[in-house]
């Protein structure tokens, strides 16, 4: 393997939507499948846990760090070939999106290929498992999207751990900039600005995690540098100066909150790594 790859404690916090976390104690970039079963080869040969890191807009990285090796998918291309929109697990939605029609919804959505795949992510009525026609995994090579068990908020990659190298989406037509800023306007309306992980519960059956949450009267509730946004209570804000303790200990005010009045217990759709 190319050693060269590798940096040594590494802050996450300049690689998280949150700005906040400790250093990994290495970090790698991979551009190629080969440079990622490289990396995996390493880091198993080292005895070192790893984590594949999108674009890091729906992890929060602990205070203390991660002691393995994170792996960053760095490869931002997408072609069309016929129907389908090609893209490289590291590319970013907005460039996917603007590529083809039928993408539009995904827009604005934060983060990377690799990581909505992963988590299914979903915007305005759309989820990734509505417009993934195939994928190519490390391990596995090319699979349909019925390998992926997609649920809400869930993939099998949750489960398995391979990695994602490329994906392909069925497009039509060419991008509508309209709608695009149709949704744009709507997300701005909606959604808080700044440093978060947008939405940091899954919602419950037939519940909205944001409601609940406004319910208990925890808009605007603060920890440290941590805030529950004013304008979406389903979002935590890095104000400055917050560290991932905050944030965590604002998550669990949620939490412990609506399980008391509601007993529904919210779940995290945030990963929390470390």
């Amino acid at each position: 393997m190319d050693k060269s790859l590798l940096k040594q404690n590494e802050p996450l916090s300049k690689h998280s939507t949150f700005r906040v976390g400790g250093p990994a104690k290495y970090f790698a970039e991979a551009a190629s499948a080969q440079e990622a079963m490289d990396l995996v080869a390493w880091a198993q040969k080292e005895n070192l846990s790893y984590f594949v890191l999108g674009g890091g807009s729906n992890v929060l990285f602990k205070d203390e760090g991660f002691s393995g090796l994170v792996i960053k998918m760095s490869g931002t291309g997408v072609v069309l070939e016929g129907n389908e929109a090609i893209a490289e697990a590291g590319a970013k939605w907005p460039q996917v999106a603007k590529a083809a029609g039928g993408l539009e919804e995904f827009a604005y959505l934060p983060g990377t290929v690799g990581g909505a795949i992963h988590g299914n992510a979903g915007c305005f009525g759309k989820e990734i498992a509505d417009i993934l026609t195939r994928a190519w995994l490390l391990n596995e090579g090319e699979v349909g999207p019925e390998y992926f068990d997609f649920k809400y908020r869930y993939s099998r990659l949750k489960d398995t751990g391979d990695i994602l190298l490329k994906a392909a989406f069925k497009v039509s037509g060419k991008c509508d900039e309209g709608k695009m800023k149709e949704i744009l306007s709507k997300r701005r309306e909606k959604q808080p600005h700044g440093m978060t992980a947008g939405s940091f519960f899954k919602n419950p059956d037939g519940h909205s995690a944001g409601e609940l949450i406004e319910k208990c009267g925890l808009k605007g509730k603060t920890v440290g540098g941590a805030q529950i946004s004013d304008k979406h209570a389903n979002f935590i804000l890095n104000t400055g100066n917050a560290t991932a303790n905050d944030i965590l200990e604002l998550a669990e005010i949620a939490k412990k909150e609506v399980k008391g009045q509601f007993d529904i217990k919210l779940q995290e759709e945030v990963r929390v790594i470390g």
